[in-house]
């Protein structure tokens, strides 16, 4: 039920304030794509719950290196640098997973269905394969299982993820945007990092520049021109 109601309240704040309802007119934007979009992802939250409820019963009976106040952890100075090395550890783990989800085989069969909504609303954050939801979710709980990680972070981390995923969601001109125009480019969750050393790094000021979109149009209306030339 929270799940549900956090998903809602931070998907519908982020689709009021952040989608641009002029959107739903291009030529890409799904009919009745927002229920799909809501469907898929109460789908996926209720298979995310179910399947993440171990974890938590694991960390609840002290499995973990989850610790309570600070004097319980390395130190005071690891309190803030537990943040920073959690972006570096997850986002290596998400850009490598995501990577793998794009081979042909685990695409046509699971991450397909996301990339349907080329136009994504904040409501797609979760509109996954539950499965792929799942491992793509891993990185989060794993980072407590290998360093310490106080509890108070891993709840700020939780929330601080959700909120992100539905930012990266909102189709504003920024760095998923691309992955959702171009399956090529911009695979990373937080940073542009690996993208940028693995060679899969596309700048959103560049792809979204108007140049671009001026030569994408000029390229289509000379293809159209050639296809009309020939028959």
């Amino acid at each position: 039920i929270s799940s549900t109601l956090l998903f809602f309240i931070l998907g519908g704040v982020c689709y009021y304030c952040n989608f641009q309802p002029t959107l739903k007119s291009h030529p890409k934007f799904l009919k009745k794509q927002v229920r799909q979009e809501i469907r898929e992802s109460m789908l996926s939250l209720f298979v995310l719950n179910v399947l993440t409820a171990p974890i938590f019963v694991v960390q609840i009976r002290g499995y973990s290196k989850l610790y309570g106040s600070p004097e319980e952890g390395p130190g005071y100075w690891y309190e803030a640098a537990q943040f920073l090395l959690f972006v570096v550890f997850s986002d290596t783990m998400m850009y490598w997973l995501h990577r793998l989800f794009h081979l042909p085989l685990l695409f046509n069969t699971m991450h397909k269905g996301h990339h349907r909504f080329v136009i994504p609303t904040p409501f797609s954050a979760y509109a996954f394969n539950p499965i792929e939801a799942y491992i793509m979710s891993l990185p989060i709980h794993a980072y407590g299982f290998i360093l310490p990680m106080s509890k108070f972070a891993y709840i700020a981390i939780f929330l601080i993820s959700n909120i992100w995923s539905f930012l990266l969601h909102d189709s504003q001109d920024t760095f998923h945007t691309v992955h959702h125009r171009n399956v090529k480019f911009n695979f990373g969750q937080f940073l542009p990092l690996w993208d940028q050393l693995a060679g899969t790094y596309q700048d959103p000021l560049c792809f979204f520049s108007p140049k671009r979109s001026a030569q994408s149009f000029k390229t289509r209306e000379n293809s159209r021109a050639t296809a009309k030339g020939s028959s």
